[in-house]
C-alpha cells in the first residue's frame, strides 16, 4: 500500500509518500505526477521518500523518469539511498548529495548531456 499526500504551495509541489512504491501504486503515482505537472509552471517539484520502505523495479523506473523530468528526490533510509543512487546512475545524472546536518540524500540532475536508457535494478532486501 502507498499513501500519496500532496503539499502545494506558491513555490513548490511536494509529493510525500508513505509505504511501498510497487505494483499498481506505481501507476497511481505516475498519474498523480502527470496530472499535477500541468500546474507546476515555475515551481519546483519534490518527491519526499522519507517514509517509503520498498521500491520495486517499476517504481525505480518511475523515480528515474521523474528525476529526468527535473523532480528533486529526497530519501533518508539506506535502502532509499541505494534506490536513489541507482536511479541517478541509470539516468546519468550529476550527483547524489548528502544534505548538511541531516541524513537526507538529494538527487541532483546533470543537464549537460542526454540521459542514458538503461534497465533499472533493485537490490533485494532481507526479510
Amino acid at each position: 500500500m502507498l499513501k500519496i499526500t500532496l503539499h502545494d504551495s506558491a513555490t513548490e509541489l511536494r509529493f510525500h509518500l508513505e509505504g511501498r512504491l510497487s505494483g499498481a501504486w506505481v501507476t497511481e503515482l505516475r498519474q498523480c505526477w502527470r496530472t499535477a505537472a500541468s500546474t507546476t509552471q515555475g515551481r519546483k517539484t519534490i518527491l519526499d521518500l522519507h517514509e517509503v520502505d520498498f521500491v520495486d523495479s517499476a517504481g525505480g523506473s518511475l523515480l528515474a523518469a521523474m528525476h529526468g523530468a527535473g523532480v528533486q528526490i529526497q530519501a533518508i533510509t539506506p535502502l532509499l539511498h541505494s534506490v536513489v543512487a541507482e536511479a541517478c546512475h541509470t539516468r546519468h545524472c550529476g550527483t547524489v548529495e548528502e544534505k548538511p546536518g541531516s541524513s537526507d540524500a538529494l538527487l541532483r540532475a546533470d543537464t549537460s548531456g542526454p540521459a542514458r536508457q538503461a534497465p533499472y535494478r533493485t537490490k533485494s532486501r532481507a526479510s
